[in-house]
């Protein structure tokens, strides 16, 4: 009985502070929780971003495609931004950086051709081509960059029509998110009116919103995955004799010399090699939010890897979302009128890339092709035999 009196006096004098402590304890706890759902990486002693910590399960998410120009994400662009559900925006950095990209967080460097310069992050860095003169763009930053990147998730489009909006091509390519904006444009009422009109109240009420970006390496993509944990991104690879055949083919590209040709080739090389080694180190922190893919395993079979992908980013697979992208002809078996082109769209390079120019990008890519899984061609015979693959896809960058 004393002891159970001693007990008794002890709780009865010190009952506020355990009631306090015991408070107290709970918010910590829960603060502790909080921190840990809303900062889903960590930093070690030297700043670097540690591995991802286990957050809640997220059932929607927005999309960062990322590639390279000629790459196939084009229709990959539209395959996941031109749903019902989702707002798209094709190319944001386009209008600041037509013909340079951002290697790294202090180098630039020209799409081109192989030529980099150190470049601080908030400094602008103008084209000085005749192309990019005639457009009169502005000049911009890899902060400003990022900038757009964050308005463009966040729905703020403060002075975005100046940095990201090209009135010819963003409402033209941004599927049905911008049918308003097309048809405000029609009636010549000033595009930026039509803009803020309705691309706001476009982005807030959708459900996803998708980005295709061709001018960041893939180590500039940690940072924006850190600090956006409702972000996936995918990392679309082509063969590099692909993208520079479809290069050629392409009217506006400057390609239309062998010295131009070799040049692209130098710098795209130069940077599949750096985006696939940095890749993997983003691969590695944000194992469930970052993945590569092949432009090759997408096209073979585009409406079922579709789905494949809409379920890893949480879009809903019912048809009824995307009927637009289901009239698209690569949708459907390939027609007797279409061209090769349109029959066999990651392939039909081997009929129309010439050989020396084959032969001449094996020394510049041959790493690439290494590491990637793409084929060297020893002799025009074996790369005029169709029936070896020009590419043996790694087994974890397959959709399936």
């Amino acid at each position: 009985m004393d002891s159970y009196r001693q007990i008794k006096d002890f709780f009865t004098k010190y009952k506020w502070t355990l009631l306090i402590f015991t408070w107290s304890t709970a918010i910590i706890y829960l603060h502790m929780q909080y921190v840990s759902v809303s900062n889903p990486v960590s930093k070690n002693r030297m700043g670097d971003i540690g591995p991802q910590r286990p957050v809640f399960k997220i059932k929607y998410y927005d999309v960062l495609l990322n590639s390279y120009m000629r790459g196939g994400s084009t229709l990959t662009g539209m395959v996941l931004g031109h749903r019902a559900d989702t707002f798209y925006l094709y190319e944001p950095l386009w209008k600041i950086s037509r013909w340079t990209y951002w290697h790294g967080y202090n180098m630039v460097c020209r799409s081109d051709r192989l030529e980099c310069r150190h470049v601080e992050p908030g400094k602008a860095i103008p084209d000085k081509s005749v192309v990019d003169n005639l457009y009169r763009r502005p000049t911009g930053s890899l902060v400003l960059a990022k900038n757009n990147l964050r308005k463009t998730y966040d729905c703020q489009f403060n002075n975005y029509e100046q940095t990201v909006v090209e009135p010819s091509l963003t409402p033209k390519l941004g599927g049905p998110s911008w049918n308003a904006t097309r048809e405000c444009m029609k009636h010549k009422v000033n595009y930026q009116i039509c803009f803020q009109r309705h691309i706001p109240r476009m982005c807030k009420d959708s459900t996803h919103k998708v980005t295709k970006v061709l001018r960041l390496t893939t180590d500039l993509l940690a940072p924006v995955l850190q600090s956006r944990g409702n972000l996936k991104v995918i990392h679309l690879f082509r063969d590099p004799r692909a993208i520079i055949n479809s290069r050629i083919q392409t009217d506006w590209y400057p390609s239309n010399t062998d010295k131009m040709i070799i040049e692209n080739a130098k710098s795209l090389c130069n940077k599949m090699l750096y985006d696939f080694r940095e890749g993997q180190k983003v691969q590695k922190l944000f194992p469930d939010r970052f993945r590569f893919i092949y432009y090759e395993d997408f096209s073979v079979d585009i409406l079922n890897k579709s789905k494949i992908l809409y379920n890893y980013l949480g879009m809903n697979t019912n048809e009824k979302y995307y009927p637009n992208i289901m009239k698209l002809s690569a949708f459907k078996n390939a027609a007797s009128g279409e061209t090769e082109r349109k029959k066999n769209t990651a392939f039909w390079w081997r009929k129309t890339l010439k050989w020396e120019t084959v032969e001449k990008m094996e020394e510049i890519c041959k790493d690439v092709y290494k590491e990637l899984g793409y084929k060297s061609f020893s002799n025009i015979q074996e790369y005029n035999d169709l029936s070896i693959p020009s590419v043996v896809i790694p087994k974890e960058c397959l959709i399936a």
